[in-house]
């Protein structure tokens, strides 16, 4: 169906946050998630209830296929 990048950051609280895109490319790079990631956090434009985010923890691309049955 689609693939959904998923960026895992800790904040200034110590909890663990992540954001969602949906539908990336098929060529993602780690380089260019982890450089997005850095630029995320450098711009401080995200606050969560538990603070800013401070540190890349991880990124995952979810692939969701959906399977329609005839029933």
């Amino acid at each position: 169906m689609g693939k959904t990048l998923v960026m895992n950051f800790l904040t200034s609280g110590g909890k663990k946050t992540s954001l969602s895109f949906k539908n990336v490319k098929d060529d993602l790079k780690p380089t260019d998630v982890s450089n997005a990631m850095d630029t995320i956090i450098e711009k401080n434009i995200f606050m969560t209830s538990s603070g800013e985010l401070k540190i890349k923890d991880s990124a995952q691309v979810v692939d969701k296929v959906i399977q329609e049955l005839d029933i």
